[in-house]
């Protein structure tokens, strides 16, 4: 029989909305954003995607990034599906609600029996999903969100089926914005490179995948280094060609046969396997 836990634990003990956050100065949230998120910003974001998908401490740079781009209360990267800790990411949320999460409230949740059904690679806010009548009357809102402070919440989910895949959740509190449109594009734009970047990292965790840059520089070639290293610094195949006097028909083969010495399903997947073992230089 699971226990359930005391809702009122967790009112006492979730943080107050108006306190201040340990070590971050903040805007007041109440005040939207002037404009909408810049496409340098996206950009940087996405560059740190596919940092963080060779080196794991790097995860928390990406959600704490997101939530600063979308003016988020809190967000959380759940990389073997929402109700599993193991590999979890929360940034703001307060530790001691988040067992109670696991342990309860995730399964009770009105989002949870729909997140199986929807489509991969989806972007959307509770409201889009479930009527608010029925989310703000669920115990999930008021025994565990609402006690936080928390209301809306716009997530994202990966590839695959069931309740296992990765998902992405932004919260913000009852008296910020609604969702802007923009901030659903931003997080399915990003969405597409952290699907792949949560790839690499399951290839690179793999058995079989190359351990150092010696077992992975006896598969390649000097030349498919030579190209990896060109797509590493965003050259296109015809500037490879270019600076290594091939034509854009070799290199591309060269790069083909790099992406299945190294069992990667693309360039940017074989470019992040080669530098997270030393084999190309960032």
């Amino acid at each position: 029989m699971l226990d359930r836990p005391d809702p009122s634990a967790i009112a006492d003990r979730a943080p107050v909305a108006s306190a201040p956050r340990r070590g971050r100065s903040r805007v007041d949230p109440r005040i939207p954003a002037s404009s909408p998120p810049g496409e340098d910003d996206v950009l940087r974001l996405v560059g740190q995607v596919y940092d963080a998908s060779i080196g794991g401490e790097a995860w928390e740079t990406v959600v704490t990034g997101l939530r600063d781009l979308l003016r988020s209360e809190s967000a959380a990267l759940f990389s073997a599906g929402h109700g599993v800790p193991a590999g979890a990411v929360h940034v703001e949320d307060d530790p001691r609600v988040i067992r109670p999460y696991y342990d309860h409230y995730h399964r009770i949740s009105p989002l949870t029996p729909l997140v199986s059904q929807l489509p991969s690679r989806s972007a959307f806010t509770h409201q889009m999903v479930v009527p608010e009548a029925v989310y703000t009357r669920s115990e999930f809102y008021n025994d565990w969100l609402r006690p936080q402070g928390k209301h809306s919440s716009l997530n994202w989910l990966d590839a695959g089926d069931g309740s296992n895949r990765s998902y992405l959740c932004l919260w913000r509190q009852r008296w910020q914005p609604a969702w802007e449109p923009a901030a659903l594009r931003v997080v399915g734009a990003v969405g597409l490179h952290l699907a792949r970047a949560l790839e690499i990292r399951r290839r690179l965790a793999a058995p079989g995948a190359p351990r150092s840059a010696a077992a992975a520089a006896d598969l390649l070639a000097p030349q498919e280094r030579a190209c990896l290293a060109g797509v590493a610094r965003g050259a296109s195949s015809k500037q490879i060609a270019r600076q290594l006097g091939l034509s854009m028909h070799t290199v591309d083969a060269y790069l083909a046969s790099t992406r299945r010495k190294l069992k990667a399903a693309s360039r940017s997947e074989a470019v992040a396997m080669a530098l997270s073992v030393g084999l190309i230089d960032g």
